[in-house]
């Protein structure tokens, strides 16, 4: 796949929410995880997007009470699991309605058989590095792994991704990969982008 064709995902906003969607990324995701130092908080109210920004709740292992309470208030077009969820909890949110977003956590001796059963339910998978935290490590995995990945999901592709990565992102190619997903390489603290940083990494990979 070509860059100029990847999507951009930027999770992990907090503040300054403004700014990063005058920059129009495709996905925009907010964390309702209380142990991340990006948690919005439970009453935290979406500002309004700007036309065809996707908006993405960030959860781990949640309850399914918590995750449509929050969907339903700031309208979410996507729910990310980004914690140990099983495929009977992702097959209950689908079948009310929900788009998922499974997040996997990659090492070398990840097997991608562990992964069927989430298929029928997940819109898209994202790959993350796997460390000690959900998400937001600014760690990278070994992304010749995903070559064994061969199933039809689209995916993300997470873990430690900056603006010294254009070249090595350029070079990746994968059928099934939609895009990249960016956070903590791009912060001047957590959950505050730097707009600039963003803006320009965001204009090389899509002039590509």
């Amino acid at each position: 796949m070509k860059s100029k064709l990847l999507k951009i995902k930027v999770c992990g906003m907090k503040f300054d929410i403004q700014k990063i969607y005058n920059l129009f990324p495709d996905f925009i995701g907010f964390i309702f995880y209380p142990n991340s130092p990006r948690f919005v908080g439970f009453d935290f109210i979406i500002p309004k997007l700007k036309k065809n920004i996707l908006k993405v709740g960030v959860f781990v292992n949640e309850s399914e009470k918590n995750i449509l309470k929050i969907k339903r208030k700031n309208k979410l077009d996507f729910i990310q699991l980004h914690g140990t969820e099983n495929p009977f909890y992702c097959e209950k949110l689908f079948k009310q309605g929900l788009k998922l977003i499974k997040g996997f956590r990659i090492d070398d001796l990840f097997s991608f058989k562990k992964i069927i059963d989430y298929i029928p339910f997940c819109t898209y998978f994202l790959f993350d590095s796997n460390t000690i935290y959900y998400g937001g490590s600014g760690k990278k995995f070994c992304w010749k792994k995903l070559y064994e990945y061969t199933f039809k999901v689209p995916f993300f592709l997470s873990g430690g991704i900056g603006p010294q990565d254009f070249d090595k992102i350029k070079s990746f190619s994968h059928s099934k990969m939609l895009g990249i997903d960016i956070n903590s390489k791009f912060e001047i603290h957590p959950g505050r982008k730097d707009d600039s940083k963003l803006n320009a990494f965001m204009k090389k990979i899509r002039e590509s």
